[in-house]
């Protein structure tokens, strides 16, 4: 009869073991999903962010920055140092895009000037893109690429003067 129960008991044990075994695979890919998924909303926070500060640094009309020289650069620089902290972001980053694009203060709808930042009174837009990779096995296996983020800010230049239509200012 001892035998029996001590069977039994060792038995139900490897059961438990293989029970455990099955569900705490879906348990920590759960966690990790939702560790995965946090991330990504920071990656795309940061983005957002930093294509804001880009457009903010840009209607300034400032042209000297510590990290790179021209206005398009400071630009370029100070969009891409806000990104510093997601992996492959900072302002020497490879998963990190920044592209600006102004518009005219004569013809907001209209295409782009030749400068990219634009003079004052035009519309700058600063657009950041970042791909986010995974770093859950499963979820980089469905997404191997990454997820490309986009961020886009579009703010008008500060007048160094009053803004009139036909101004022609640089």
């Amino acid at each position: 009869m001892r035998d029996s129960k001590a069977r039994t008991r060792r038995n139900e044990r490897g059961q438990a073991m293989v029970e455990f075994a099955l569900v705490s695979i879906a348990f920590f890919l759960l966690i990790f999903a939702i560790f995965d998924m946090t991330r990504l909303f920071q990656s795309w926070v940061a983005v957002q962010h930093a294509s804001r500060e880009g457009a903010r640094y840009a209607i300034t009309g400032r042209a000297v920055c510590d990290g790179a020289s021209g206005r398009a650069d400071c630009i370029e620089w100070t969009a891409r140092k806000s990104t510093a902290g997601m992996f492959g972001g900072g302002p020497d980053g490879t998963d990190v895009d920044v592209e600006t694009r102004a518009w005219d203060y004569d013809q907001w709808a209209g295409l782009g000037t030749a400068d990219a930042t634009g003079k004052q009174c035009d519309q700058v837009q600063v657009t950041v893109s970042y791909t986010h990779h995974f770093v859950t096995p499963l979820l980089e296996a469905i997404v191997p690429s990454g997820i490309q983020i986009k961020g886009s800010q579009r703010m008008t230049n500060e007048p160094f003067g009053i803004c009139t239509p036909g101004d022609n200012v640089n």
